[in-house]
């Protein structure tokens, strides 16, 4: 950890990353104070190999860039992009008010993109596994739900119970739902308890047989002309081999073979 004056333009905002939320009062205030008195308290940023990435101070940052400072006085970690959303995630949430979903945002790229665990989420920033794992989930929720969570309609115990549905077009329909009845989340959690035990009755239920395709009846066809032609049609001839070798020849529009005499069957 090393407190430095780092060229402004040189410092990145990591694109997942929890902001506090100030309203237009305190942004006002915050202006203020560093129009009065400049940044007092240092922003902190951790170096990795892509540069400078800022962890906690972006309100103050941008006020900066803003007054057109060159500078900015800073606490500087050495890292990996890990360590920054890990140090961006505990700071913002042990200073107050976060937004939920930008929370779900870090804990999706630290478990997906980076390889963190639960348990190990939970050991370096403090918060529980239970909280973790529901935020994970809530990841994999459809957009509108996570939609309605980025604009605070619904909490996160709302959001995990909605993301508990397996079909994107439900979590949908109930989250609709949700924005009219308001449920209460006792409510909900017994709604979607239902809708479960629903689909693993019907999941249960023996699957009907399927009919049985009727097979083709055989086609027959004639020897001679080829042609398509009912059984019943057909005629088995007695031929001796030399007759019938006529016959097929004949058929095929060839001259027939004479027969010899000598070969000849006598008459009965």
């Amino acid at each position: 950890m090393k407190l430095r004056q780092i060229p402004v333009d040189q410092v990145q905002v990591p694109q997942v990353r929890v902001t506090a939320v100030y309203d237009e009062e305190q942004k006002q205030l915050l202006r203020e104070s560093l129009k009065a008195m400049g940044t007092v308290q240092p922003i902190i940023l951790v170096q990795n190999e892509h540069g400078f990435e800022v962890v906690d101070g972006l309100h103050r940052l941008e006020e900066a860039r803003a007054r057109g400072e060159k500078t900015i006085s800073a606490v500087v970690y050495e890292g990996g992009p890990q360590d920054t959303l890990l140090m961006n995630l505990v700071l913002n949430r042990v200073r107050g008010k976060a937004k939920a979903s930008e929370m779900v945002g870090v804990i999706k790229a630290l478990w997906q993109d980076h390889g963190l665990d639960s348990d190990t989420i939970a050991t370096k920033t403090g918060l529980t596994r239970d909280y973790i794992e529901k935020l994970q989930r809530i990841s994999q929720a459809s957009p509108g739900v996570q939609e309605a969570l980025d604009r605070e309609i619904i909490g996160v115990g709302a959001a995990y119970e909605l993301a508990r549905l397996p079909r994107p077009a439900q979590q949908e329909e109930l989250v609709a739902k949700y924005q009219i009845w308001r449920f209460k989340l006792s409510e909900l959690h017994q709604f979607v308890n239902e809708i479960l035990r629903q689909m693993e009755e019907i999941a249960a239920q023996p699957t009907p047989a399927q009919p049985q395709a009727k097979p083709e009846p055989p086609r027959y066809y004639c020897d001679g002309c080829k042609k398509e032609t009912p059984f019943n049609y057909l005629r088995a001839v007695p031929l001796c081999p030399d007759c019938f070798g006529a016959v097929w020849r004949l058929a095929r529009g060839e001259e027939p073979s004479p027969v010899p005499a000598e070969d000849k069957a006598p008459p009965p």
